[in-house]
């Protein structure tokens, strides 16, 4: 018997082969019901967090970037995308959320990263019946500890260009950005209460998940 001779396959439809087989379709993944209600509680549970651990937005930029990074997730379809209007409410959520959540990499003022470099002065003290000369010994601040930044600017910069990476699916690039981020804002971490600040992370992240695409494709 005679073997059959495959199809020979234009480009075109290789490509829609292999975007099938990856579960590519060029419709948008519509929100489930079950998931708004889930997702929105999460995220108002996880906005009552944010407010105990890290307390309201100090800066309008964590604002505009979380504004940013919603409308991000759905115009790159991390998102699924809502079918009634007021599932669109759940985005506000997110935007007031991640604004607060921000808080962590941007925002943080100036600061002066050498505040300890100070050098000890000894001053006479006058005055007593001592025999001995009274001296007092007082730290004083050097040039290098004078020198602050402002360290708003500089999380801005990192910030702006990890989601640009991300807009263009710069992986290894928004990932080294998002790192400096976070080396950047350390210094600014530790006034922040992390007993709620760590599940005010993990239930955004769940909150964020339910409402993604993956989570409401249907099997």
């Amino acid at each position: 018997m005679e073997a059959k001779t495959p199809p020979v396959l234009t480009l075109e439809e290789r490509v829609a082969r292999l975007e099938g087989a990856l579960g590519w379709s060029h419709e948008k993944v519509p929100l489930g019901d079950s998931m708004f209600y889930s997702g929105g509680a999460l995220g108002l549970f996880s906005l009552a967090l944010c407010y105990v651990g890290l307390g309201t937005p100090n800066h309008y930029y964590q604002f505009v970037f979380a504004a940013i990074t919603i409308a991000l997730a759905y115009h790159q379809g991390w998102f699924a995308l809502p079918k009634k209007t007021h599932h669109w409410a759940l985005a506000l959520v997110n935007v007031v959320v991640l604004a607060m959540l921000y808080k962590l990499v941007i925002g943080s003022g100036v600061v002066e990263p050498f505040f300890w470099a100070k050098v000890p002065v000894i001053n006479s003290a006058e005055g007593g019946f001592s025999m001995l000369p009274k001296a007092n010994v007082t730290w004083q601040k050097t040039a290098l500890a004078a020198w602050s930044i402002d360290l708003t600017i500089v999380q801005t910069f990192l910030l702006l260009v990890t989601l640009v990476g991300a807009l263009f699916e710069f992986q290894p690039f928004a990932s080294l950005t998002a790192f400096f981020l976070v080396i950047v804002s350390l210094p600014a971490l530790v006034d922040f209460n992390w007993h709620w600040v760590f599940p005010a992370i993990i239930s955004a992240a769940i909150s964020l998940y339910l409402q993604s695409a993956d989570s409401n494709a249907e099997p």
